[in-house]
Order: C-alpha cells, then structure tokens, then sequence
C-alpha cells in the first residue's frame, strides 16, 4: 500500500471515529429532567469542595452556559460559573441556597430561591429562567432579585 493510501486510509478512519465517540458520550449521559436539573444546579451553588461542584456542573450546566444576575454578574463556561459561586461562598461562609421545583415549557423553566445564612436569616431571595438545552442541561440563566414587580392599577 502506498504512503499516500495508508494516510488517506487514516484519514477516513478518524473522520468515521470521531462522530461514533460523540455519539457514544451522549448516549452515556441520559438526558436530564427539569426537575434534576434544579436540584443539581442548586446543589452546584451549596457545595464548597471545588471538585465535587465542577462535577455537579459538568452533569448540568453546558459548556458555554451563561449566567446573569443584577449583581451585575455576567460569566460564560462551567470553570466561571465556579469562581463565581466560591467568590459567593467566600462572601458568605455556610450560607446555602433553597430553590423551588421548576415551573416549565418547551426548553424553558423558572425556579425562585432563598438565600439564608448558616443561622438560618435570609440574605436575599429571587427568581432565575432557565433556558435548556437539547439534552436538558442548563444553557442560560437569567436571575433576578427581590419579588416580581407589582402591577399599577
């Protein structure tokens, strides 16, 4: 055979490799439901170990996933989202987030939280939309502060 057949040869073996592994990876990861997501997500946002919380993120949180709050917070990827949650729990040492079952249509879901201290006292609470991924994983979430606005008569 010739150099040039047994590159091509490469060539064509990688190209045909390459899709059968992704489609392996994703048929290894069954595909997430809203309501494991918010567990997940909200367990990400209580765990301090870093590790253990890139993991969580990893499960639920694409790899470009955005996250934005009034803060004004803005990160893009799963290791930002991480830094920004430690800079949280660094912030406010054994504070821990409870979030609601999702409310949901099509690739879309809210959730509202409460943010409380290790004593049990609210430090904030608030509402976060979710927008999905094919998967179920988290693409974007856009959080918001205080209750809803009020409606003027």
């Amino acid at each position: 055979m010739s150099k040039l057949a047994s590159n091509l040869l490469v060539v064509v073996l990688v190209a045909i490799a390459v899709p059968i592994k992704r489609l392996e990876a994703q048929q290894a990861m069954p595909r997430l439901g809203p309501d494991s997501a918010v567990v997940l997500y909200c367990a990400a946002w209580n765990t301090d170990a870093r590790p253990e919380r890139d993991r969580l993120l990893a499960r639920v949180w694409t790899a470009d996933g955005v996250y934005s709050d009034p803060n004004p917070t803005r990160t893009v990827g799963r290791a930002a989202l991480s830094d920004t949650i430690a800079a949280l729990q660094n912030r406010y040492p054994g504070a821990r987030f409870r979030c609601s079952a999702p409310q949901v249509h099509h690739s879309a879901m809210r959730t509202t939280w409460i943010f409380r201290k290790a004593d049990g006292s609210e430090i904030a609470r608030g509402m976060d939309f979710f927008e999905l991924a094919g998967d179920g994983r988290i693409r974007r979430v856009t959080g918001f502060f205080g209750p809803p606005p009020v409606i003027s008569p």
